[in-house]
């Protein structure tokens, strides 16, 4: 019969063991932080907080939850910092959007290093310069940005906040009666901020007062998209001229052109996201866009319509072709990742509240059938860092 010291130390030895398997998974292959938000379309359901998982051989661990904090479901990185887009209770109780940085830490640590307030909620997405100097969060319902000046240290302090004029919206009726600032982006150069307006049919332009965060006015202060359109989110090609934008009831993707002399954005071309034809496009609300590992290829999710294009970027023009439309087993794909080595494709499957791991070839682009999965609730934001 085992005796109680004989059972302890048999315990204490399983217990380190599960210690030094779990750290070696964590050593082992890439680190992806997940974001989380709602869970259900209605709204209802938060997002229990930020989670971190290893992807091992085109598979992930088990995500854990390494901050609690209500809805984070943006993130970005900038200088060893980890920001989120949350939302919490202010001095006077009201529930706002709230931007928090963290240090980036050894294994899956990170330990938070400033908070500040947005004057409103209804955050959906955070941005950082490159030299984590301020960050800037897009408030949807209200239709309007805040900018923070961010501290060497990580501590945070508004800088500007910024009503867009609900005058301005587009004709949409049931989406378009305001301004639904959707997210932040700044120009290669860091000189510039884009904020995306669903609401207005328009991205804003603004300079950026390096030494305060604060946005500052430009003319001309915004790009002016298709009527109904609503852009939605932005990514910069590596050559700092091709700007492509996301547009979410128009379920489709532009090519814009940006001149950094002048500060100007100009449509080059519009390409469906949905195959012509196809139904369910008038359903559809395009997502979000990442490129390939080697920027051929461009990737853009659609919800409702649970699809993914695929497009083959000219290498001279930056024009897109659709080259594959891969259906989403999973529902309401919130964002996309590529892993390092270029062959994996990953999607946030907001409502079905899973992470889907797809294969890439890299010589078409062309994704593969799912070939694995993890449940986690939320899902919303996918970040290798």
């Amino acid at each position: 019969m085992q005796t109680r010291r004989e059972f302890l130390a048999g315990s204490a030895a399983v217990g380190a063991s599960m210690m030094v398997r779990g750290a070696a998974a964590q050593a082992k292959g890439q680190r992806l932080f997940i974001g989380t938000a709602n869970t259900a379309r209605d709204g209802s359901g938060i997002g229990p907080g930020i989670f971190a998982a290893q992807f091992v051989d085109g598979k992930l661990t088990q995500p854990e939850l390494i901050a609690k904090i209500d809805s984070p479901g943006f993130l970005a990185t900038a200088k060893g910092m980890l920001f989120a887009q949350a939302t919490a209770s202010n001095a006077a109780g009201k529930r706002v959007s709230v931007a928090v940085s963290y240090r980036i830490g050894s294994g899956h640590s990170i330990s938070e290093l400033g908070r500040a307030f947005s004057q409103d909620g209804g955050g959906c997405h955070i941005g950082v310069s490159k030299d984590a100097r301020a960050a800037f969060i897009s408030n949807y319902g209200p239709g309007n940005v805040s900018s923070f000046l961010v501290e060497p240290s990580g501590k945070m302090s508004e800088a500007s906040f910024i009503q867009f004029p609900a005058s301005e919206h587009g004709p949409d009726k049931d989406r378009q009666t305001s301004a639904h600032a959707h997210s932040g982006l700044t120009s290669p150069d860091g000189d510039f901020v884009f904020v995306n307006d669903l609401g207005c049919d328009r991205i804003h332009v603004f300079r950026l007062d390096h030494a305060t965060a604060k946005l500052e006015p430009h003319k001309p202060d915004h790009w002016a998209g298709t009527a109904g359109a609503g852009p939605r989110h932005l990514v910069f090609h590596p050559n700092g001229e091709w700007v492509y934008n996301i547009n979410e009831m128009g379920s489709s993707v532009d090519q814009l052109l940006w001149n950094p002399t002048h500060g100007v954005l100009t449509t080059k071309g519009t390409w469906s996201t949905i195959p012509n034809g196809a139904p369910g496009k008038d359903q559809s609300r395009s997502c979000e866009m990442c490129f390939s590992k080697d920027f051929r290829f461009l990737y853009a999710s659609n919800r409702i319509h649970e699809s993914f294009a695929v497009f083959a970027i000219d290498a001279a023009t930056g024009n897109l072709k659709l080259i594959q439309e891969r259906m989403n087993p999973g529902h309401e794909s919130r964002h996309m990742a590529i892993d390092a080595s270029g062959k994996w494709f990953l999607s946030a499957n907001q409502f079905s509240g899973d992470i889907s791991v797809f294969p890439i070839d890299t010589a078409t682009g062309k994704l593969g059938e799912r070939t694995s999965q993890v449940q986690i609730a939320g899902p919303s934001c996918l970040l290798f860092a």
